[in-house]
């Protein structure tokens, strides 16, 4: 493996936190005498002390957030406290336990006014973390008890600014005593995470993100690196099979967020333009309109879809394509319920993991004043799958029976996190488990031996996940996105039932 660690000056530098605390030990009554003096002194400020991030060893703060991997014993959030405490138990019930390994979960932990994800949905994939943690160590969800899944918590900031640091901190933990063998997360499809990506494969720790839905963020394209969440691609292509099923909305105009022009910014809103785009051409008759996106760390301008609903209203399409983040599309809808055209029908198509945690289904007497359809493929339908709705997948019920078990709200389900982090949680652990019936006589799996088995969780070992029995066989470029993933198409107001498109199915 390259040695890259000259290129980073992380601060601190991962590694620094433990080597103080053997330091301190063996030198604690001369550091007491120092700190009585030099805070006396005033010479240094509490912003340098360990107590500014909780007294963690391996937590810090950098650009006002508290980043860095905890076992859950560190709190990011008051709201996150009860789930993490829960994590924080499961680890310390199986430490020493002498077969046991750690995955990461890697993603934006704290939150600013321009993040794209907030406190409730990193709530929410902490809870699918903690419920597919319990379930693989406690039953038999993933077959065969060994090894036993620590599960540790690592935050690179609200927008990634700290991934150089935190990568690092994770790869110096492919050694320890429970070996770290994946990193799961990786929740945004931004430039950040493709760079982040790219330096965990050159440490051979397979990657398995929760939610990122770029095109380009697979094993096709990053060694190492599948994903439970369909392809953006994928997610257009259930659109365009909703789209040819109704022939009267015969004419589009695509919205999108002008983040997508900045190359390695935002590869969500750039793939899934450039998907609508070349899919959907002969819908497409109108110029597209842009606007800037608040995820972006440039704060986005007031009234941004004002001047597109105008436009809108001018050429009066039957079908808009929002090629942007959920975070924009309250906003958008605002302005769509606003426009000076409220007689004019039109049916907004849309897509991504988070859609369904908006609430549509309880806005439908709303959307029928204003005239508003919305279409939206999605990575889960938690209300409809309750039901048992038709294209419901097999296993949903187990893990929907255990994540109320634990203690959680059921209502949580309906943005999407819970459940692909769980299934992202469960297909490393596969992983490792296959690795550990490979090689029996090698004891508890490297992060190598785990990457190996990557492409082996296919139709003859499927991953049984909440979303569907998934298959990660090799098919070229599109390697490391799932087979045999159902993609709910929902419509608000419904006309008829919410369907189930199944785009790749196993093999």
């Amino acid at each position: 493996m390259p040695d890259n660690r000259k290129m980073f000056v992380p601060p601190p530098p991962p590694g620094f936190w433990r080597r103080r605390r053997l330091w301190i030990r063996r030198h604690l009554g001369v550091i007491a005498l120092v700190a009585v003096i030099v805070v006396a002194a005033g010479l240094v400020t509490w912003h340098w002390w360990p107590g500014t991030c909780g007294g963690s060893e391996s937590v810090w703060k950098a650009d006002g957030e508290c980043v860095g991997v905890t076992d859950g014993s560190y709190s990011f959030h008051d709201s996150l406290t009860d789930v993490e405490d829960k994590i924080a138990g499961e680890n310390a019930a199986i430490s020493g336990s002498g077969h046991t390994v750690t995955i990461a979960l890697l993603d934006p932990l704290t939150v600013d006014e321009t993040s794209a994800v907030s406190l409730d949905q990193i709530r929410n994939e902490l809870e699918g973390a903690y419920t597919a943690q319990y379930r693989i160590n406690h039953t038999g969800a993933v077959g065969d008890q060994r090894p036993l899944i620590k599960v540790v918590l690592a935050n690179w900031g609200s927008h990634e600014q700290q991934w150089e640091s935190v990568v690092k901190q994770l790869e110096e933990m492919v050694d320890d005593p429970d070996p770290l063998v994946a990193v799961v997360g990786l929740r945004l499809s931004i430039g950040r995470t493709e760079q982040a990506a790219k330096h965990l494969t050159r440490y051979d720790i397979p990657m398995v993100s929760a939610i990122a839905t770029a095109d380009q963020l697979n094993y096709g394209a990053i060694r190492g690196f599948v994903r439970a969440s369909p392809a953006n691609s994928e997610y257009v292509a259930a659109l365009q099979a909703y789209l040819q099923d109704h022939p009267s909305l015969d004419s589009a105009i695509m919205v999108y967020d002008s983040n997508s022009d900045i190359p390695g910014a935002d590869l969500f809103t750039q793939s899934l333009r450039d998907d609508f785009t070349r899919e959907l051409t002969s819908l497409i008759k109108y110029p597209a309109q842009s606007y800037v996106g608040k995820s972006g760390q440039d704060k986005a301008t007031p009234d941004l879809f004002t001047g597109i609903t105008a436009n809108i209203c001018a050429v009066r399409p039957k079908v808009l394509l929002f090629a942007g983040r959920v975070v924009d599309f309250p906003g958008f809808l605002e302005s769509l319920h606003n426009r000076v055209c409220p007689d004019a029908p039109v049916t907004v198509i849309a897509a991504g993991a988070d859609f369904g945690g908006l609430g549509f289904r309880s806005q439908e007497l709303e959307l029928r004043e204003k005239n508003v359809t919305i279409v939206y493929a999605t990575e889960t339908d938690a209300t409809g799958w309750e039901r048992g709705a038709e294209g419901t997948p097999p296993l949903f019920k187990d893990f929907y029976d255990q994540f109320r078990q634990l203690g959680f709200d059921p209502a949580h389900l309906d943005e999407g996190a819970v459940i692909s982090t769980h299934d992202a949680m469960l297909i490393a652990a596969k992983a490792a488990r296959l690795s550990t019936r490979a090689h029996p006589d090698h004891g508890v799996p490297s992060n190598s031996d785990v990457l190996n088995q990557m492409l082996n969780l296919n139709s003859l070992d499927t991953v049984p996940g909440a979303s569907g029995q998934l298959s990660f066989s090799f098919r070229g470029a599109d390697s490391g996105n799932p087979s045999n993933k159902p993609i709910p198409v929902i419509e608000v107001p419904s006309t008829s039932a919410a369907r189930t498109a199944e785009v790749y199915h196993t093999r």
